[in-house]
């Protein structure tokens, strides 16, 4: 059975429709600010699944911390769903399972770890993990627990998983990974000792599940204010006691400057030949992904045009912010855009409910859409060519050529001609 926990009191989802809103019809009935009449829909099947939606176009339902869309999202067991200022827990009774519960560690902040320290996240906010399995991101407050427990942020079903597996904790140096699993959480494929600071891109593996970090780059130092340079007064000694030679000095100088003889006249030089003409030469394209890239975006508009940006996991994140693993400068490109994830073998685009929106070949995305070899994508004002690099996409999906450049044959002189006597 699956159900939805709030204020302590669980709500079973039948088969059909669940409402969950202010009115006094509603399912479940949540007052405060913010909560419409009828605010989120939870669809619940008879195999015990679950899917939620938008009750009307105007209501904000976030799950996990991330605003849903006009497109139904499955729920997941642990998933933490809010309406409103309202936080809702959804429980799947076949997920929740038990393992040993192994003695916390004390937090203690330690520089020690696979991270080196230019990468430690010092700026200590904007902390989140993108989950690289399903996209799903998770923001760090002041903890974020993983574990196998449903009281966890980031509930995670594998039997390897521990219920209370790790959690990442804010420090004032940063963020701190600390392990409290039995077998274990890793770190850019390193176990972790106990506690870790982590840096801006770590992978966190637990149990089979990869996580990227990520964090606010921390704002530059102040720049030291230059010290305004000394002025000096120089004045001719015109004493008794002037250095000797002085009157040597001044008799070879002209209205105080050196007097500079002349040199004599350079013989002319032979002017050389003109060159031939340069060949024009095509336009230098943008240099090629390197061969660990599974794809690549190469920008054709903006302040970024001729920029490859590299893919080298399943799962991007594209938008202005910097926290993105793809940063378009641009304003008419959202905080948060869009993020590109492989499917088996298939890459997606998914509009993150941008301003502007998203458009592949030049139709607007509405929650994804396929990318083929050579696809013209645009992100706002900003538009980029998809060039995937791996070998699982079949490269008949795509409809790009390849220009070569002309081939000159070497000028052939014509037989001297014969005299006619």
């Amino acid at each position: 059975m699956s159900y939805l926990e709030v204020s302590g009191r669980r709500h079973p989802i039948p088969v059909g429709e669940l409402v969950v809103g202010s009115a006094q019809t509603a399912h479940i009935v949540l007052a405060g600010t913010g909560v419409l009449a009828r605010h989120a829909v939870v669809q619940g099947t008879p195999d015990g699944q679950a899917v939620i939606r938008l009750g009307t176009e105007e209501a904000d339902v976030r799950v996990n911390g991330v605003r849903l869309g006009a497109q139904p999202t499955p729920l997941l067991h642990g998933d933490k769903v809010q309406v409103g200022r309202v936080e809702l827990r959804f429980v799947d009774e076949r997920r929740s399972g038990s393992t040993q519960y192994v003695r916390a560690v004390d937090p203690v902040v330690a520089s020690g770890g696979g991270s080196a320290p230019h990468e430690v996240a010092d700026s200590a906010s904007g902390g989140r993990l993108v989950s690289l399995i399903d996209g799903r991101e998770y923001a760090v407050g002041s903890a974020l627990v993983i574990g196998r427990d449903a009281t966890s942020d980031i509930v995670l079903t594998s039997r390897s998983v521990s219920r209370r597996h790790a959690e990442v904790v804010v420090s004032p140096l940063g963020y701190v990974l600390v392990d409290h699993s039995t077998n274990g959480t890793f770190v850019n494929g390193q176990r972790v000792k106990d506690q870790q600071m982590l840096g801006r891109g770590d992978m966190i593996r637990c149990g089979d599940e990869e996580f990227r970090f990520h964090a606010d780059v921390p704002a530059p130092p102040p720049k030291p204010v230059p010290e305004r340079p000394k002025r000096y007064s120089w004045a001719m000694d015109l004493s008794d006691e002037a250095a000797p030679g002085a009157e040597y000095r001044l008799n070879q100088t002209m209205h105080g400057f050196p007097v500079v003889q002349p040199s004599p006249p350079a013989e002319p030089k032979a002017e050389p030949a003109p060159a031939p003409p340069a060949r024009e030469e095509a336009p230098a394209a943008a240099p090629r992904a390197t061969s660990d890239a599974m794809a690549s975006l190469v920008v054709r508009t903006g302040v970024l045009k001729g920029r490859r940006f590299p893919i080298r996991v399943p799962i991007v994140n594209v938008g202005r912010a910097e926290y993105n693993d793809i940063v378009l400068p641009d304003d008419s490109v959202s905080t948060t855009h869009a993020k590109l994830q492989r499917r088996e073998g298939i890459w997606v685009v998914v509009d993150l409910d941008s301003t502007n929106g998203t458009l592949v070949d030049g139709e607007r995305v509405s929650g994804e859409a396929p990318l083929a070899p050579g696809a013209f994508v645009r992100f706002g004002e900003v538009q980029v060519i998809f060039e995937p690099t791996d070998d699982t996409i079949d490269p008949r999906k795509g409809s790009s050529t390849k220009l070569m450049s002309a081939i000159r044959p070497p000028a052939v002189s014509p037989p001297p001609r014969k005299s006619t006597d």
